[in-house]
């Protein structure tokens, strides 16, 4: 599950001036987020979501060891459009209850937990993917995190790809087993502005609330922890 959203989070490296955690929310028009599987073990099924909302804050005068980022990315389900075979009947399909059941769950959310570094170079993100109502703990591979600091007519801009691969299975999506394969990488490309403290915050998206999970059977392995 490729989640370049998340890449945001290479305001790591900017080095603009300032005292406090600067906020910045995700620009919808500029930022995608894609999916990819596997049909028949061969045929490669791709898709994107063209509404990602979120918010991220970051830290940008402390040392890496003392940052305290957090991103929050926000896939709106039913934005949904298939890009190979696409066509009603295929989004239908994918939107309903055998896959991703927008109706009952319209978000898609990751919130992230920890930032991890190679020197001042982001290479991943741990956190939860919320999606159909179950939470999972997962790590985002970032691809690529750029910054660059406000000038006298732009704001700060960060942009970011990251990627994550997900057991659709995990998540409640059992249609068609067989036939398309339980992993299913999930993208995102995003692009941050800083937001002017002077102006009023957007309407906050709802949580995509978890739903109470079901005792696992015996049979059944835990999801992985994080470390």
């Amino acid at each position: 599950m490729k989640v370049g959203v998340i890449g945001l989070l290479a305001a790591l490296t900017m080095h603009a001036a300032g005292s406090h955690a600067f906020q910045y929310e995700i620009d919808p028009t500029q930022t995608k987020s894609s999916y990819e599987t596997k049909y028949l073990k061969f045929f490669t099924a791709k898709g994107v979501f063209e509404r990602v909302t979120g918010s991220l804050q970051y830290d940008m005068n402390k040392p890496v060891a003392s940052r305290a980022p957090a991103v929050r990315v926000v896939i709106h389900a039913g934005s949904l459009k298939p890009i190979t075979l696409d066509s009603e009947s295929k989004r239908a399909m994918l939107r309903g209850p055998e896959f991703f059941d927008v109706e009952r769950y319209p978000l898609i959310e990751f919130v992230s937990s920890r930032f991890q570094y190679e020197g001042e170079k982001l290479r991943s993100i741990e956190g939860s993917l919320t999606l159909r109502g179950t939470a999972r703990p997962v790590v985002l591979t970032v691809l690529r995190s750029q910054c660059t600091p406000p000038t006298s007519s732009a704001p700060s801009r960060c942009e970011a790809s990251a990627e994550v691969e997900v057991n659709r299975r995990e998540f409640g999506m059992n249609g068609w087993s067989g036939a398309v394969s339980d992993t299913v990488k999930i993208a995102v490309d995003l692009v941050a502005i800083q937001r002017d403290s002077s102006e009023p915050r957007g309407t906050a998206e709802p949580a995509a609330t978890p739903e109470p999970q079901a005792p696992s059977p015996t049979n059944e392995k835990p999801a992985p922890p994080l470390r």
